[in-house]
Order: structure tokens, then sequence, then C-alpha cells
């Protein structure tokens, strides 16, 4: 049997930890408690309808979104992850990564 609030909490941490934020930073956003964001990751609590909202609105997708296990991510997250991620790369790696993605786009 499939838990929803598993599948919910899953989905919001692994999109707050694509936008490289806290539970704290988060809770914030939303207006709640950082214990709260941590209980509904953990799938103890189910958010209310009004944070749930919040929630979807601070990472910027659709309420729907939270409740699949894919992980349809908008494209600014997307582009900021990656961003973010290869600011930290050495010039070996960074090359590599950019041949790789040059192999990917003439295709």
């Amino acid at each position: 049997m499939v838990d929803l609030k598993s599948i919910v909490g899953e989905k919001i941490k692994s999109l707050r930890k694509l936008k490289k934020w806290t539970q704290a930073e988060l809770a914030e956003k939303v207006g709640i408690e950082p214990v709260s964001i941590a209980r509904i990751e953990t799938g103890l609590n189910f958010p209310k309808e009004e944070n749930l909202v919040s929630i979807a609105n601070a990472l910027n997708i659709e309420v729907s979104e939270l409740f699949s296990k894919d992980e349809a991510v908008d494209k600014e997250t997307i582009v900021g992850y990656i961003q973010s991620t290869i600011t930290g790369l050495n010039d070996r790696d960074l090359n590599i990564l950019y041949n790789m993605v040059k192999t990917m786009s003439c295709c």
C-alpha cells in the first residue's frame, strides 16, 4: 500500500535539497516551524492544506507535483542546481563535464 505521507515528504525533501535549502529556510518561507518540515519530510505528519499550498509555492511547483514519485523539477531549479554544482568543480572535471554536454547536444 502506498503511504501518501511518505511520498509527499520525500518529494518535499528532494526538492528542498535541490534548492540547497535547509529545513529552517523552507520553514521560514512557508511560515511554519522547522520541526514541522522535519515531520512532514519523514512522513510523520501530513501538511495542512494551506501549508501544502505554501510549500508548493516556495518550491515553485504545482501542488499536484507533490503527490507523484517522479522527479519533475522546474527549469529554474535545474539550472540553479547545475550552476551551483559546477562552481565547485576543478578545471579537469569541468572540462570533462563540458565534453559530455557537448556530446549530448550534438545528437
